[in-house]
């Protein structure tokens, strides 16, 4: 059809007296379903346009809820999150790789740079753990072809990716290393730090996060509430006591130096501080994550050097951890399993870690389960008759 003015117009031929229908102004909205959509018989799913109308007022958490979120995970977590992130991008920049979000591909390179480097399994594994959260939810990479290269690298080098454990303090090297705290604040310090760690099979940074209210004191234990630990993280821990005894005196270690602590001026806040020379309280104004309270690595530097001046023969391959494995041991070997073992050290109910893990005893404990076989003893038979 052609216009007056020559311009060639689009038309429909319609059979008379019926009207062509009209075109939608948008197209029609559509359902919104996915693969997680469950639908009851009869029941439609909703429409995109029946949802919600979002404002930016949606998106944004306060100040508070932003800085709660960054206190989310322990210091040293973060801490190692962000070395090992920092030294992924710089490998994808050289390599001219995007980093976040990362391909699979990318990811999986990733992985092999480090086995090529001949780092330990499980640093890879914690490395490569640390990346992946840090990608996108939503946008993470699989990580099935590099878990089966990481498999493939510990049974090649089964030697080289063996676990080192410390070695675990027992009674005896405790009371040892207790028996090097002199009456000095340090001393003080260390001999309770290394009571209550025994005491309660403590990991490091439960000792260093203690506050002096979450103790409760009596003339025959000692009431510790973590209140939060690796396993029960919703707070739902209750105390550990420390029954007094009188070979540790737990008890009254505790005391001494709560007792110095008034003396130095703290009456609250963390337990284990860090201490000058002169044995005053350092200045720990410019500690912007700790504050007051040491770190993992202090009381491991405490332990280490406790061990080291009580003489210990394995004292270099003595940590914090310790002070987890030593009682755990001390009390297996005393007859304590399942699940009060477990509930001794805060494990879950059903946990093989312990056994597994934690139990270490001394070679000349464990016995060599053959020497359970009787000797065979030669008896001379007669010959048999013809």
């Amino acid at each position: 059809m052609t216009s007056e003015h020559g311009e060639v117009v689009d038309a429909e031929l319609v059979d008379d007296g019926h009207l062509p229908a009209p075109l939608p102004e948008t197209a029609p909205t559509r359902p919104l379903v996915d693969r997680h959509t469950v639908l009851a018989p009869g029941e439609l799913p909703a429409l995109a346009d029946e949802g919600p109308q979002y404002t930016e007022a949606d998106f944004y958490v306060s100040q508070d809820t932003a800085d709660r979120a960054k206190r989310a995970k322990a210091a040293n977590t973060r801490r190692n999150r962000d070395y090992t992130v920092e030294r992924f991008e710089k490998w994808c920049q050289e390599q001219g790789r995007v980093a976040k979000p990362c391909t699979t591909a990318t990811y999986t390179e990733y992985g092999a740079h480090l086995i090529r480097q001949g780092l330990k399994a499980t640093s890879i594994s914690a490395y490569m753990s640390h990346i992946r959260t840090w990608q996108p939810v939503g946008q993470r990479p699989d990580a099935t072809l590099f878990r089966d290269q990481l498999a493939t690298y510990r049974r090649e080098k089964p030697r080289a990716n063996r676990k080192k454990q410390s070695d675990p303090i027992r009674l005896p090297d405790l009371m040892t290393m207790l028996a090097t705290c002199d009456h000095s604040p340090a001393g003080l310090r260390d001999a309770a730090l290394l009571s209550c760690g025994y005491g309660t099979l403590a990991r490091r940074i439960e000792l260093a996060d203690l506050l002096i209210e979450d103790l409760t004191i009596t003339d025959t234990r000692i009431l510790v509430d973590f209140v939060i630990d690796k396993t029960h993280q919703d707070g739902d821990l209750p105390p550990t006591p420390i029954p007094d005894r009188p070979d540790i005196r737990p008890v009254q270690r505790m005391r001494d130096w709560l007792k110095m602590l008034a003396t130095l001026g703290a009456t609250s806040g963390p337990v284990f501080r860090a201490l000058t020379a002169a044995g005053t309280l350092q200045s720990r104004s410019l500690a912007s994550e700790r504050g007051d309270h040491l770190n993992g690595d202090a009381i491991n530097a405490i332990v280490k050097r406790r061990a080291a001046a009580a003489g210990l023969r394995n004292a270099a391959k003595m940590t914090a951890h310790g002070l987890r494995a030593g009682p755990t041991t001390d009390l297996r070997k005393a007859g304590v399993t399942g699940k009060r073992l477990n509930k001794a050290g805060r494990w879950a109910d059903d946990s093989r870690m312990p056994e597994i893990v934690y139990v270490r005893y001394g070679e000349d404990e464990e016995g060599d389960p053959l020497a359970e076989i009787p000797v065979y003893e030669e008896t001379a038979e007669e010959p048999p008759q013809h």
